[in-house]
């Protein structure tokens, strides 16, 4: 990408932000972290945004289930495999924290964030792809759900997985993925996480989702979906889309944390 692509990249309004909430006094070093991953693919990218709370969290307990955001890069070999491996090292080396899935290494930044991982490919663009796991019985809701907020149709590589193709430059795609669990596995949501959709207009989506959608600032609202995601919605233009981040956050991700710490001194998860 030369620096022409890089500077419309860089302030382009993103369908799809994501937001990281952090203890107070770590917001810094996870965001300069995070700039400097998306460099080595793509810069000028700005997905990913942390903001701090106002107070720390303790940590939960290990997660039972999947981590419901896994946020995957695919890097082509043809520009050489030092480059792949540069990445991962970059991966192994702290505040990322080793975290075994079935069949597939992948990184954690800590309790309540997505893990990460990073894949060879060995055609077509490279990409970074932000992957929602869902419950085997609600993924078909799941799709519909996302189809309706961002107005177009996934592009379906097999059954339980589909994607959105978010952004696409000159060898670069950014995507969205939907991912099935298989049954009985539960999606564990991550707290510290937020997806943030850009809408122009909410009063038409607000009846078509599936839970409650309520306004926590002039110019952001927020629901869950199926499986217990927290969305931020931002209406309007990109100039105002960072406004009051950090306030919105803290209200949703505090409202999720004070539920989730009531179901496990309640529950019993086997």
């Amino acid at each position: 990408l030369d620096e022409g692509d890089i500077q419309n990249m860089q302030w382009m309004g993103l369908l799809l932000t994501v937001h990281l909430l952090t203890d107070p006094g770590a917001s810094l070093l996870l965001q300069h972290t995070l700039d400097r991953l998306l460099k080595r693919v793509c810069p000028g990218l700005r997905l990913f945004h942390v903001s701090e709370r106002a107070c720390p969290v303790h940590a939960q307990r290990p997660a039972a289930g999947r981590p419901s955001h896994a946020v995957t890069i695919f890097l082509h070999e043809s520009y050489g495999e030092e480059r792949i491996l540069r990445v991962l090292d970059f991966l192994q080396c702290p505040p990322w924290q080793p975290y075994l899935l079935p069949s597939r290494d992948f990184y954690s930044l800590g309790a309540g964030m997505p893990v990460w991982g990073v894949r060879p490919v060995h055609y077509g663009a490279e990409v970074v792809r932000v992957t929602l796991h869902s419950t085997y019985d609600n993924f078909e809701d799941t799709v519909r759900l996302y189809e309706t907020v961002l107005q177009r149709r996934v592009e379906e590589q097999k059954t339980g997985f589909c994607w959105f193709t978010l952004l696409t430059e000159a060898g670069f795609s950014l995507q969205l993925a939907i991912k099935q669990l298989t049954p009985g596995v539960r999606v564990e949501p991550c707290y510290s996480a937020v997806l943030q959709f850009r809408v122009e207009e909410i009063g038409q989506l607000v009846p078509l989702l599936p839970n409650t959608c309520s306004p926590i600032s002039a110019s952001r609202w927020h629901t869950e979906d199926l499986d217990g995601n927290k969305i931020l919605f931002q209406v309007g233009h990109r100039k105002h889309a960072l406004v009051s981040v950090a306030e919105s956050l803290c209200r949703v991700i505090a409202l999720n944390v004070a539920c989730t710490a009531k179901m496990q001194s309640s529950s019993v998860f086997l």
